[in-house]
């Protein structure tokens, strides 16, 4: 994903942050306005309408449904408020669910600078992971349903930005195999004998096991 390149009086603006006072990012009034629908507008498209921890994707492009996120939060990192590679776009439900836990692999002092390895980080990084290399997610029957792929940055996505949410259907199952199986199985007993194979293959394109989710 490419980062955002701050130009003309955006890049005045920024330029000028004193590195503390991160409160001005909730202002409703003056340039940060604008800089927030910079950066918003920006990371939509270089995101493709996906949020960057459950990659669902959303069309709308206004503040409502998408909030600026800083990936190393602002409240404990206000020098990293306008680092371009600290920005991405994130659904409302994972930005609150994620608020300002931490998310370094090492403390940093206020004043480190940036950390731009992916190693540096416990979550899946929008700017330095390949999410598919660490969650998987499957869509059965129009349930969403997230799997890490591995026992750290996909585990720690999941329990910080509470992708649980989305499996709750599937909450008892201990294998994700076995959910796939068990979705298939309880059509098939759904499915009347004189089923046409246009009414199967209806249902069959309802399953869609795997979501194409890197950016």
């Amino acid at each position: 994903m490419k980062a955002i390149t701050f130009t003309g009086f955006d890049a005045t603006y920024v330029n000028a942050y004193n590195g503390t006072d991160h409160e001005l990012w909730n202002r409703t009034k003056g340039p940060i306005v604008k800089l927030r629908h910079s950066i918003r507008t920006h990371y939509l498209e270089e995101q493709g309408f996906l949020c960057a921890y459950c990659r669902m994707e959303k069309k709308e492009r206004h503040g409502l449904t998408w909030d600026v996120e800083h990936i190393i939060p602002k409240s404990t990192h206000p020098l990293y408020l306008f680092e371009p590679e600290n920005l991405a776009l994130a659904c409302k439900e994972c930005n609150q669910s994620k608020w300002d836990k931490g998310v370094l692999t090492k403390p940093l002092t206020r004043q480190s600078p940036y950390p731009r390895t992916s190693d540096a980080f416990t979550i899946i990084h929008p700017h330095y992971d390949t999410y598919s290399e660490h969650m998987e997610i499957a869509v059965l029957a129009k349930k969403v349903f997230h799997r890490p792929r591995n026992k750290e940055k996909g585990r720690e996505t999941f329990i910080i930005c509470e992708l649980v949410r989305f499996s709750y259907e599937f909450a008892e199952w201990d294998d994700f195999n076995y959910a796939i199986v068990k979705a298939v199985s309880d059509y098939i007993k759904r499915c009347p004998p004189d089923a046409t194979k246009d009414d199967i293959q209806r249902f069959m394109c309802t399953l869609n096991f795997t979501v194409e989710a890197d950016f």
